[in-house]
């Protein structure tokens, strides 16, 4: 359970009055609660023997008392809503910066995986329950259970010893929540829920071929058995905390009769009066619900652990390297400067048996295009990846404007380099607000102009809404090469120092490849170009061609 003290002290950290103020204002209703029952079953067992004997009872004390803690402990428990969740929300949206800054800067791109960001997701919704269901319940618990051996040992020491037992019947049971903790339950649930997102994902990217085919019941299969999975895990859990709550009430009415038992002697040896044991009884009523509080919040422990361990990893992951802090390692210009610059570069997959990339050294000067050949499978992806700094290499360095690629702050970085990847990225909007995820502050002018570079300014207008058409998923109303185009028109929006291609022309018919590049030649103007290529039009449009060998092999 180390992670979730991580957590817990992370919260602590961030933000210590909001995180002492939510324990606070749990307490205050909780001990209204508490002494509500007990000072009216005082009092309405007082004002009967008053009645009964003919004796004076003031009245107006305690009503004016009973009525004080009837808004306090209404009053108190809306607040007490406010700020826990409140403070929670402070700490988690905070917490989510910090984790996605951290993912963002994570440099293996196997653990960039939507999977991966979607249970990240996940994990940081889980933790809301960290401080909400089991730091404020248990603090609030021992609060009121010290509070209460204190009294109890001032008014009876039969009562005093009853109490303790009973309190540490509890504190065992909150013990052997977290002792008896089946974390292969916990490990089980995430991992079928995990399958029924990325499963139905899958099915709904294909459900008309799937339907069209007649498949979607095989398809849904998997889910459903994934759904069965997590529903048996989440019973175990169930069921264990409902044994939980069935044990804290048997401890509850159990200390409830022992209570009324060491009442009626007391009152009977006149230890204390009727209406005081009255009220003492009452109090005891009032316990179980309060320390069943807790039980919930520890009995799904396991979860939260696991969820809190992830964060906490990702939560260590060191952002210095993708800052400007470190010390920068500049390069010193010769006479005709790189712009960016690979030297002595190393690269491997992590569990591959060798390198993809062995010292690799290259330049691309200012406003030179230079094409990436080589079989599938030399590196071509990786020498772009790597220029873009979403990959690390495992020696060497790579410049870029005689300054070391890792000491760009993330922003700067991003405006000097674009990269049009192998595949398009368009999302379920307007045309518009896609182009625009380039440039925010484009008009439509610089949108129209976009497009056209882009041959794709006639496929719109001829649309009734224009720039309004709303696209499906992926894309979906244009076809793959005007998707790609499209994607092209939204890196023309950009005025990056370098363009990073992937492929570009892959999926476009010749004479629409011919125009395309083209057209992006001609409006790259000055910036750079590094282009893996494949087919003979792209090679020829490059100044200077990088053939990679296979792995394994020197470059020729």
């Amino acid at each position: 359970m180390k992670a979730v003290w991580q957590i817990v002290s992370s919260q602590y950290r961030h933000d210590r009055f909001h995180f002492w103020l939510g324990i606070l204002a749990a307490i205050l209703p909780a001990v209204a609660g508490i002494l509500l029952l007990g000072v009216s079953g005082w009092f309405i067992t007082a004002a009967a023997l008053a009645g009964l004997s003919g004796a004076f009872l003031n009245i107006f004390a305690p009503s004016a008392i009973i009525r004080a803690l009837a808004i306090i402990r209404t009053g108190g428990r809306y607040g007490e809503r406010v700020v826990t969740h409140d403070a929670t929300f402070r700490f988690l949206a905070a917490l989510r910066n910090q984790l996605f800054a951290a993912f963002v800067a994570t440099k293996d791109r196997h653990r960039r995986s939507a999977v991966l960001l979607n249970r990240l997701t996940l994990d940081i919704t889980a933790l809301d329950t960290v401080y909400l269901r089991i730091v404020v319940p248990v603090l609030l618990c021992g609060v009121i259970a010290a509070g209460l051996l204190c009294v109890w040992f001032a008014i009876s020491l039969p009562m005093f010893v009853a109490g303790a037992v009973f309190l540490g019947a509890w504190a065992g049971l909150a013990w052997v929540s977290v002792a008896r903790a089946d974390a292969k339950a916990a490990r089980r649930a995430d991992a079928a829920s995990d399958a029924i997102r990325l499963r139905a994902a899958d099915l709904v990217a294909g459900r008309r071929d799937l339907a069209i085919y007649g498949g979607l019941d095989a398809a849904a299969a998997p889910i459903l058995s994934a759904a069965d999975r997590l529903t048996v895990a989440e019973d175990v859990e169930e069921c264990r905390a409902t044994r939980l709550i069935c044990l804290s009430s048997l401890v509850g009415q159990t200390f409830l009769a022992v209570s009324l038992a060491v009442a009626i002697v007391g009152t009977a040896q006149a230890a204390f009066t009727p209406a005081l044991a009255v009220g003492l009884v009452l109090v005891v009523v009032a316990l179980p619900e309060l320390f069943s509080m807790a039980l919930p919040g520890l009995a799904r422990l396991p979860r939260t652990a696991l969820a809190a361990k992830r964060v906490s990893a990702l939560q260590s992951t060191p952002l210095a390297q993708t800052t400007s802090a470190q010390t920068p390692v500049i390069r010193q210009p010769g006479d005709n400067p790189a712009l960016l610059g690979f030297e002595g570069v190393t690269f491997r997959y992590p569990g591959a048996a060798r390198n993809v990339l062995e010292t690799l050294s290259f330049d691309i000067r200012k406003g030179e295009v230079v094409a990436i050949a080589g079989r599938s499978g030399c590196g071509k992806s990786t020498v772009a990846a790597i220029a873009a700094r979403m990959l690390e290499p495992r020696t060497g360095r790579v410049f870029l404007e005689g300054q070391d690629l890792r000491t760009y702050d993330e922003q700067a970085l991003r405006r000097s380099i674009t990269v049009l990847g192998q595949r398009a990225y368009l999302f379920n909007d307007t045309v518009a607000a896609n182009l625009r995820i380039a440039n925010a502050d484009a008009s439509e002018a610089d949108l129209w102009a976009a497009l056209e570079h882009a041959a794709l300014a006639d496929r719109i207008a001829e649309s009734p809404l224009g720039f309004g058409t709303v696209l499906g998923e992926g894309g979906l109303g244009l076809s793959g090469g005007e998707q790609r185009r499209l994607a092209l028109a939204r890196a023309f929006l950009t005025r990056p120092q370098l363009f990073i291609l992937d492929e570009m022309t892959e999926g476009l018919d010749k004479e629409t490849s011919r125009d395309v590049l083209s057209r992006f030649l001609e409006f790259r103007g000055s910036a750079s170009v590094l282009m893996i290529a494949h087919k003979r039009l792209e090679l020829e449009a490059a100044d200077r061609i990088l053939r990679l060998p296979e792995p394994g092999h020197e470059i020729r």
